[in-house]
C-alpha cells in the first residue's frame, strides 16, 4: 500500500512539474542590442540568440552541431545555417522558414549554455522572445 502512495504521489509530482514549464514567450518590444538590431538588418531571415557564457568559437562547437538539426534553418549560409559570435555572446541562425524557438532553447541549454533572449524580424519589426528558465 505504501508503494502505491509513494507512485502516486511522484507520477502527480511529475506531471505538474511537466505542465507547468515555461515556454519561449513573445515580447513585443524591442528589447535587443544595437548589435543584434545590425545583424537583423544585415540578415533579416535571421534569428539571433544572446547565449550567456558563450566566450571563444570553440565553445560554441556543441551549439552549432545541436542547432544544426533543426528544422527551418538555411544550410547554405554560414556554417550549416549557424555562426557563432563569440565577441557578443551570440548565435545567428540563417533561417527559411519558421523554426521551434523552445526548441533553439533546449538546444542551447543541452549543449551546457544558457540562452537570454532570442531576437528576429517579422513583418519588419524586431521582436524579443525570453528563453524559459529551464526546469531541470
Amino acid at each position: 500500500m505504501k508503494f502505491i502512495y509513494i507512485f502516486l504521489i511522484s507520477l502527480w509530482c511529475f506531471g505538474y512539474s511537466y505542465g507547468s514549464a515555461e515556454h519561449a514567450q513573445e515580447i513585443n518590444e524591442a528589447e535587443c542590442s544595437e548589435r543584434m538590431i545590425t545583424l537583423l538588418e544585415e540578415h533579416p531571415e535571421a534569428v539571433i540568440v544572446h547565449v550567456k557564457g558563450l566566450v571563444c568559437s570553440s565553445c560554441g562547437i556543441g551549439i552549432r552541431i545541436g542547432l544544426a538539426k533543426i528544422d527551418g534553418l538555411d544550410r547554405s549560409k554560414f556554417i550549416n545555417g549557424v555562426k557563432i559570435d563569440s565577441s557578443n555572446q551570440y548565435v545567428v541562425m540563417a533561417t527559411d522558414q519558421t523554426i521551434d524557438f523552445d526548441l533553439v532553447f533546449e538546444k542551447i541549454y543541452n549543449a551546457g549554455y544558457d540562452p537570454i533572449h532570442l531576437c528576429y524580424k517579422k513583418a519588419g519589426q524586431i521582436v524579443r522572445v525570453k528563453a524559459p528558465e529551464r526546469t531541470s
